[in-house]
């Protein structure tokens, strides 16, 4: 009181002061949120996608006050629409892996769907993966050269390593089933087929961030590079996955610039998709902009954790979605983040 008496100079002043300390230290103490659990699953474990996951998991409980993403791994994307759909109490919280294809296929009902799911919204991208096929067989150097031939893809629920692949060979070159024998046997276990010599052409592929240019091959095509084999990799040509986008398959087009692959020296046409945290509509709009804010706000961050990390870009988090695809909270924090207009 000593020290207000030598600074205030009039009684009244003094009296104004002293209530006003008295009303600070009688408020009450600010009241913490209480912590509001968010599910993530994605995709099974030890995948890049399940890494990010917890990437996000481990941000939210370390950066943000209130938000609880609890992440676990799921088979696979097909399998998390499915799950919203027959539980729907979930829908209001819990965030899925996907991606603009599986998102796609899913809505409209196509194979391998049964039938027509609802829409999901995108939260963010975590990754780009782009698409193509390789071969052994020096005589082999279009997708056309493929009729007739054994190629290997990923296991026939996989959009990106199998589903989409084959969407293009029969909509961009004319190559049914009944064209080209094809082996769906995974990811790993195609690359290896073709090493083996029982197979013809394998899909291979890896990871793109489309603003920097940079490229991370996917561990079973680093490892197939890593063999020393003379390898002719099979550009898809953007005429013909725009073919396959017309049949209403959801991807985009991008060009591998040269030497971004070892023995790689001219551009590579491929198809990319995006992989993706969604939701869909039910989810809250707090919640879903709290969760886009902390990925903006971190996007530096899941680097730490997966290379996968180290493609992530703020512009990156919406390419290739149309402001129509992303949630409304999720929008929010996009434009506050000068990302959208």
């Amino acid at each position: 009181m000593k020290l207000l008496k030598k600074f205030i100079s009039t009684p009244a002043k003094m009296a104004m002061a002293v209530a006003a300390i008295s009303t600070l230290l009688a408020a009450p103490a600010a009241v913490a949120r209480d912590p509001v659990n968010v599910g993530l699953i994605t995709a099974p474990f030890g995948t890049g996608s399940y890494v990010m996951g917890s990437a996000l998991e481990e941000i939210s409980k370390k950066k943000h006050p209130w938000l609880r993403i609890s992440h676990a791994e799921s088979p696979g994307f097909i399998f998390n629409v499915k799950k919203l759909d027959k539980e729907p109490e979930l829908k209001r919280s819990m965030i899925v892996g996907s991606g603009a294809g599986v998102a796609g296929l899913a809505e409209k009902g196509d194979k391998p769907f049964d039938k027509n799911y609802a829409p999901l919204k995108l939260l963010a991208n975590y990754s780009l993966g782009a698409y193509w096929l390789a071969t052994l067989d020096p005589q082999i150097k279009t997708v056309a050269d493929l009729a007739g031939k054994k190629v290997a893809l990923g296991r026939a629920a996989q959009i990106n390593w199998a589903v989409q692949p084959e969407w293009i060979m029969r909509y961009g070159y004319g190559l049914g089933k009944d064209k080209v024998n094809l082996q769906y046997v995974g990811t790993k276990e195609a690359v290896a087929a073709l090493l083996d010599g029982t197979v013809d052409a394998a899909v291979v592929g890896g990871y793109f961030d489309p603003l920097t240019k940079k490229m991370e091959l996917s561990p079973q095509t680093a490892e197939f590079i890593a063999s020393g084999r003379k390898i002719t990799h099979i550009p898809w040509g953007h005429l013909a996955i725009n073919k396959a986008k017309d049949k209403g398959m959801k991807m985009a087009t991008i060009t591998i610039p040269p030497n971004s692959i070892a023995g790689v020296t001219v551009p590579l046409e491929v198809a990319a998709d995006t992989t993706s945290w969604m939701v869909v509509s039910e989810f809250p709009d707090e919640l879903a902009y709290e969760t886009t804010k902390l990925i903006i706000d971190n996007v530096k961050t899941f680097g730490e954790f997966h290379a996968l990390g180290k493609l992530m870009s703020p512009a990156g988090l919406i390419y290739g979605w149309e402001t129509s695809d992303i949630h409304p909270g999720a929008l929010r924090a996009y434009r506050e983040a000068g990302l959208i207009k």
